[in-house]
């Protein structure tokens, strides 16, 4: 009760200073009023001081005529007259313009009471719904360790990238005394890559695709550079470096997945469907990347109602058992379904994973899923919202960062 008492109080005392010198001037409306009659009167007096000094004008035109002032002496005495006319009309100028200000900012004066009182308002009612005061206290002193692995986690991505610069830095000097070391392009352009300098590794990549005569493997290296530059999106550029590279009989899985991924970004998912599952039937059951991709087809089956029962033969079908994800009885009832029945079962599923790694939040592949299953379903600010408690969960795993980083890019998650 008493931390109600004490948030009361502070509302209350920041309320009473915001409002104090609203409320002060509206108590002085009255003396307001009182100086506003006695600047009308005033102005009433520079008005027959206006009225005599023109009158005067004319008496010196008939002085002329009746020969009492000559022409010098009629001009001074014009020039005079005209002068003080002047400096009246400046003065009532004045006077109406500070009496608009002020009538202006009286106008204004509820309106801000008004939004004031509805901001604290609406605060209080914030907190009323989100606020958590029976919550306990979290002194520093009991954070130790949490904080020293945070910090430890810093201290090593920090080593880790001073320690990739540094062999940057080293590889392209050699590149510059020996520019025909095609794996030092190479070597170059995944380390660039790995600091997350895709845009430079396209250069390094370029020239390796230069001097091994446009390989193929090298091609799928330079695609990929692209794609990561332009945060996951495959543009002709990229496209086309992959269709050179599958001509040239690569066997590079990086060109059918990211063609794949093209057709999807185009439209054409049963296509990307297609060439994914052409090639992890290809694949050997140990490859690194199969989860991935096998994951990749499911939701992208499930999310258009394509029914893939019996097309993949790969052993062991790693990514179909995996936790969270889509059972086989799910794909074959999904593929009956209408669009709006399709939906609501990815929403269902998508939030049982949710709350599965709310629970156990130590198992990177179903991060991995739930962003992708995120982006899926048209929610880039909660796949986002994934990709950041991914890197806090596994902040001390370099390698998983760095695929978490590759898969955002790939899946163009909103950036920091």
């Amino acid at each position: 009760m008493t931390i109600w008492i004490v948030l009361g109080a502070l509302t209350a005392l920041v309320a009473g200073y915001v409002l104090w010198p609203i409320l002060r001037n509206a108590r002085s409306a009255d003396a307001d009023t009182n100086e506003d009659r006695l600047a009308d009167m005033d102005e009433d007096e520079l008005q027959r001081d206006l009225a005599v000094y023109r009158d005067q004008l004319a008496e010196i035109g008939r002085d002329i005529e009746r020969g009492v002032l000559t022409e010098g002496q009629a001009d001074a005495a014009r020039t005079e007259v005209q002068r003080r006319i002047l400096a009246t009309d400046q003065r009532i100028a004045k006077r109406h313009q500070s009496g608009e200000a002020a009538n202006r900012v009286s106008r204004l004066r509820p309106a801000v009471a008004i939004f004031t009182l509805l901001l604290f308002a609406g605060g209080v009612g914030l907190y009323l719904d989100l606020g958590r005061p029976d919550l306990r206290d979290r002194p520093i002193a009991s954070r130790t360790d949490e904080i020293m692995a945070a910090r430890q986690a810093s201290d090593n991505d920090a080593n880790r990238n001073a320690a990739l610069n540094r062999a940057v830095q080293d590889l392209s000097n050699r590149l510059l005394e020996n520019p025909d070391d095609l794996k030092g392009w190479e070597l170059l352009g995944a380390s660039l890559m790995a600091l997350g300098r895709p845009e430079e590794a396209q250069t390094a990549y370029l020239e390796a695709v230069k001097q091994s005569g446009r390989d193929g493997d090298y091609l799928a290296m330079y695609a990929e550079s692209v794609i990561r530059t332009n945060n996951g999106q495959v543009n002709t550029i990229a496209r086309g470096a992959l269709e050179e590279a599958a001509k040239s009989g690569s066997t590079d899985p990086r060109i059918q997945y990211f063609l794949g991924l093209a057709d999807a970004q185009n439209g054409n998912v049963a296509a990307a469907v297609d060439r994914w599952i052409a090639l992890v039937n290809g694949a050997p059951s140990d490859a690194g990347w199969l989860p991935m991709v096998l994951a990749r087809i499911e939701e992208a089956a499930l999310a258009q109602g394509i029914d893939i029962t019996g097309r993949i033969t790969v052993t062991p079908p790693v990514a179909s058992n995996a936790p969270g994800g889509p059972s086989r009885e799910d794909m074959e009832a999904a593929a009956e379904m209408t669009p709006e029945e399709r939906q609501e079962m990815i929403l269902g599923m998508v939030s049982q994973l949710a709350d599965k790694l709310a629970e156990n939040p130590q198992d990177p592949e179903g991060w991995a899923r739930l962003m992708r299953a995120y982006m899926v379903i048209g929610q880039p600010d909660q796949a986002k919202q994934a990709y950041d408690t991914a890197r806090q969960e596994f902040a001390g795993d370099t390698a998983l960062l760095t695929r978490f980083a590759g898969l955002a890019d790939e899946l163009g998650i909103p950036g920091d």
